[in-house]
């Protein structure tokens, strides 16, 4: 049997059934897919910043833990040093006195060989001049001290340093002990300031002949000097070399080392930063406070030459040093090395969904050539139900007419959400008032002046009703869309009764700053474009749960120019998109939601009718003291 027009409709339907069965199927599998997708992207992306936080956080950790054990090792091995050679030079001098005794013990007296052994000493000098020996009997008596000749001939076997050591004693015990030398600790007056006493480590070792000890020493600090001084000029070379930035200061706020070499020497504890806070200053008390750790802040120095000056630095204190160590990395850097990364899995991201589309296609080609195949084996069999598919198919067209019309009604959607919201107030009054006056009247306790309150009431009610469908009747009036004179306080008040009901139930906060300038324009389209913007804010800050939501409507003239600024504390528009929210049917909201054409049209009204712009940027500002950060959407015209 030919096959009818009817039966080629039923096989086009097999034929192409399939294909739109697995279109839709490949595009439900592919949105959950390219949902997880997406939602592990944030993931990876949150984690890669936190890593990439982490590591650059143990880089200069580890940096500043280098130095610090640098120094720690370097002041160990510098005190072996120290004390290795003070030992040596007492030695030398234990030498020089012993082949004078040994040469002269048969051929001079006593007291001769004792002027030969003070002669050759008590000019040896070391360390600039600021090490000498001294000579003291196991008694306490001094022999010899060349800076204090006058100690020669007393008795120090009492005397105690400000620490309370007995010093000559403790000498004495080292000299009598088994190994007959070793090392010591004490606090003496330096050559040049006899205010105070300041803490030595020397090495005492007996001279037998006479029942005598010899020693030396050092000031630990003269020492420490000279050892900050190379160590900062190691630690310079090492940081110059690595290109890195590290900076040192003492507890006072002096710079002791910098990448800016103009900036040693300098005292910075009271210098500001452009914020108005004292970084060195606070830098010192959190190294006081907690010994090491991670430090946030802005700082005016900026070897990088970076916009933004905020820093995340590690601090060390070197406690018996009073040093402040520290580096850090600027979060600007740290914000381009993620923005790289993002990159990177974006466009990972992009080859997966390629794969995607790939496999789709190709499995819908499969299933093209298999409906195809199954249609030509089943043709025969279908045409006697070609009534009832016909009916069928009347049907299906019926329901797509209705589902066009239902489409049409959509956009009047958010307007009569609107008027549910404006009437369910009035409407809940009137019931209440007519209910309970009719209670009234049956118990017999209606007072005239009961009725007549009721009845103002309900009759106020009716009016705000009656004024409602005057608002929105208006706004729909096609006769409306004319150039007019308008003042536009009055405008914007008109758009916001048009949304009030929803924005009260929101909870949002509108607060209107409006000059009531007059234009002259086509207010009905400006009412919409209001709506829209207005709308747009509201769907974004309904999803802030644990915020006051607020919109601001700014209204002010400028050179001839009317500007309508309105401004949320939504958070803001993310900046890789917000170049695309002007363009039709781009939207960020799930689809059953937004269509992706409200902003488009707003732009063609203001740019087309309106003859004006509208513009969009971010905005951070303080209100009632909390920040807060939000869309900006500026029309002018």
């Amino acid at each position: 049997m030919k096959i009818t027009n009817d039966e080629r409709i039923i096989l086009n339907i097999i034929k192409f059934s399939p294909i739109i069965l697995v279109i839709f199927v490949s595009l439900f599998i592919s949105n959950i897919y390219l949902t997880k997708m997406e939602e592990d992207f944030t993931r990876e992306v949150e984690s890669t910043k936190q890593k990439y936080l982490i590591q650059n956080q143990e880089n200069v950790k580890n940096k500043i833990e280098n130095i610090y054990n640098l120094i720690s090792y370097e002041k160990e091995k510098s005190e072996q040093a120290l004390k290795s050679d003070i030992k040596k030079r007492v030695y030398q001098v234990h030498n020089t006195a012993m082949n004078i005794y040994n040469k002269n013990k048969n051929k001079k007296t006593k007291e001769e060989i004792i002027f030969d052994i003070k002669t050759a000493i008590e000019t040896s000098r070391f360390n600039d001049g600021r090490g000498y020996f001294f000579i003291y009997d196991l008694k306490g008596t001094n022999i010899l001290h060349p800076i204090k000749p006058q100690r020669e001939g007393k008795n120090f076997f009492y005397v105690k340093d400000t620490k309370g050591t007995n010093i000559v004693q403790e000498s004495i015990n080292i000299a009598t002990s088994k190994e007959k030398e070793g090392f010591q600790k004490w606090f003496f007056h330096k050559p040049k300031d006899s205010s105070k006493e300041f803490e030595k480590i020397g090495f005492i070792k007996q001279f037998e002949p006479y029942n005598w000890f010899i020693g030396t020493a050092e000031y630990i600090d003269d020492f420490e000097n000279d050892l900050k001084k190379e160590l900062l000029l190691k630690i310079k070379n090492i940081t110059r070399e690595n290109k890195n930035y590290i900076f040192i200061f003492d507890d006072k706020g002096n710079v002791l080392s910098h990448y800016k070499d103009s900036l040693i020497g300098t005292n910075r504890y009271n210098i500001k930063n452009p914020l108005g806070k004292y970084v060195v200053k606070d830098i010192i008390e959190f190294a006081q406070k907690s010994k090491k750790g991670f430090m946030s802040y802005s700082t005016e120095v900026n070897p990088e030459n970076l916009k933004k000056r905020k820093k995340i630095s590690y601090i060390r204190l070197i406690n018996n040093w009073k040093w402040i160590i520290g580096t850090g990395f600027f979060l600007e850097n740290f914000e381009k090395e993620i923005e790289q990364k993002t990159k990177y899995l974006l466009e990972s991201k992009q080859k997966s969904i390629n794969k995607i589309i790939i496999l789709s296609i190709s499995i819908t080609l499969v299933f093209i050539l298999l409906s195809f195949y199954i249609s030509n084996k089943v043709s025969e069999k279908f045409v006697i139900y070609r009534n009832k598919i016909q009916d069928e198919t009347n049907k299906t067209i019926e329901k797509q007419r209705l589902l066009i019309q239902q489409s049409k009604m959509a956009a009047m959607g958010e307007m009569i959400g609107n008027i549910a919201h404006q009437w369910r107030q009035p409407l809940s009054t009137i019931s209440t008032v007519a209910t309970g006056a009719k209670v009234q009247k049956e118990m017999d306790c209606l007072s005239d002046m009961q009725f007549n309150s009721a009845m103002d009431k309900i009759n106020s009610s009716a009016q705000y009703l009656s004024e409602t469908i005057d608002d929105f009747r208006n706004f729909f009036n096609p006769n409306n869309n004319k150039k007019i004179a308008f003042e536009i306080s009055n405008t914007i008040n008109k758009a916001l009764t048009l949304v009030n009901a929803q924005f009260t139930s929101k909870n949002i906060e509108l607060i209107q700053n409006v000059e009531n300038n007059e234009l002259f324009s086509l207010e009905n389209e400006l009412v919409q474009v209001l709506i829209n913007i207005l709308n747009n804010a509201r769907d974004a800050l309904i999803l802030k749960d644990n915020q006051r939501r607020l919109i601001f409507i700014n209204s002010y003239k400028k050179d001839d120019t009317l500007y309508i600024e309105i401004i949320d504390n939504a958070g803001g528009i993310k900046e890789d998109i917000i170049d695309r929210i002007f363009e039709p049917y781009f939207t960020t909201k799930h689809k059953l939601v937004g269509t992706g054409i409200g902003l488009y049209m707003s732009e063609e009204i203001v740019l087309k009718h309106l003859e004006g712009n509208l513009c969009v940027s971010n905005k951070k500002y303080t209100y009632e003291g909390i920040e807060y950060t939000g869309a900006k959407f500026i029309i002018n015209i």
